[in-house]
């Protein structure tokens, strides 16, 4: 089989277990540890979630079956053999906690799909047929593209760049995510949501405070979170499995001590999932030195042009990556949800 090519290494989600990557290749976020102390508060006497925070982990959003586990193992072969196991990185993140996922309920940690959400998968999937990685930009996600990570996905950590920061008034609440510089601006002033034909990446947010629990609910989603009527590549784990047009988001933020919050998100969607799902994500603050960094991402953005370049130079590689990594996904049990992992290479010291 041919070895990996830019095409070919372009197509695959790099998706691994820190056991497969080379210390000199992972970063550890800095954080302050929870010290149990007196939970702040701002001049106006709500909760003080201001400042820089950190969720970075690397426990699974959805506990996955020893069995699916396997079948993933199994489907990753054709990739591993394709590429050599090439999909280099650089890692930045924290350890696992004291969970099998970060879904807390359902209690067995599981996303139960309607038969309508799957279906809706296999036939996006099976739309990708006859198309390369890189036909179009419509064929890239649009974190690739640099439109939005969308919800939920923009509050669940992933490889790197887990970092948010947060500033508060008396009547709006934002907070500015490091991963394509997008800063969600809450009203908490008791304002109606938008019109229904007003529809957004991140959806229309109101908040609320329930005690010391900031609330914010989200709806109006436009209906393309994922993607639209085929499959894009670079398939994420935490990606929407809907297209987001009935979608509703609900946060809790509550400080647990000076450095901690205690961070929920509720995902439901009746056409996407049998019933609602809850996951738990730590947040920690970060020490003193750390910042956000300008994400740039449209500045900066030379892997669009350089795909789609490669997309050109061989139509016919293009076209078997495509199925291959398609394929994988079938194969794996889960298609348009995740892809099985590739491993990391060692980065040159």
């Amino acid at each position: 089989m041919r070895r990996c090519t830019l095409m070919v290494c372009g197509a695959m989600l790099v998706v691994v277990s820190m056991s497969a990557v080379p210390a000199s290749a992972q970063w550890t976020p800095k954080r302050v540890a929870s010290d149990g102390s007196a939970v702040p508060r701002t001049p106006w006497g709500d909760p003080d979630l201001q400042g820089h925070w950190n969720n970075s982990t690397t426990t699974p959003v959805e506990r996955l079956t020893s069995e699916e586990q396997s079948q993933s193992r199994r489907a990753q072969q054709a990739v591993i053999e394709a590429t050599g196991g090439t999909g280099a990185g650089w890692l930045e993140q924290a350890g696992r906690i004291d969970r099998e996922s970060l879904i807390i309920d359902p209690p067995d940690g599981r996303i139960r799909m309607t038969d309508q959400g799957v279906q809706r998968l296999i036939d996006r999937e099976n739309a990708r047929a006859g198309r390369g990685e890189a036909d179009s930009w419509f064929d890239r996600n649009s974190w690739e593209r640099c439109i939005s990570r969308t919800l939920p996905t923009a509050m669940i950590p992933t490889l790197y760049n887990a970092n948010y920061q947060i500033f508060q008034t008396p009547d709006h609440f934002v907070i500015m995510m490091e991963m394509i510089h997008e800063a969600r601006i809450v009203p908490l002033s008791g304002q109606p949501h938008a019109a229904d034909d007003i529809r957004q990446w991140l959806g229309d947010a109101r908040g609320y405070w329930d005690g010391d629990t900031l609330v914010v609910e989200t709806t109006h989603f436009n209906a393309k979170l994922d993607g639209g009527d085929y499959q894009p590549s670079h398939v994420t784990p935490t990606g929407p499995r809907g297209s987001g047009e009935t979608l509703t988001v609900v946060e809790r933020f509550t400080l647990t001590d000076a450095n901690s919050i205690d961070y929920q998100l509720t995902v439901e969607d009746p056409e996407t999932f049998e019933v609602p799902y809850t996951a738990a994500i730590p947040m920690q603050r970060s020490t003193s030195d750390v910042t956000l960094f300008e994400y740039a991402c449209h500045e900066g953005n030379h892997a669009m042009v350089n795909l789609l370049h490669a997309g050109r130079a061989d139509e016919e590689l293009a076209l078997e990556a495509a199925a291959l990594v398609s394929q994988q996904r079938k194969d794996a049990g889960h298609p348009g949800v995740r892809e099985p992992a590739v491993p990391f290479a060692p980065i040159p010291e």
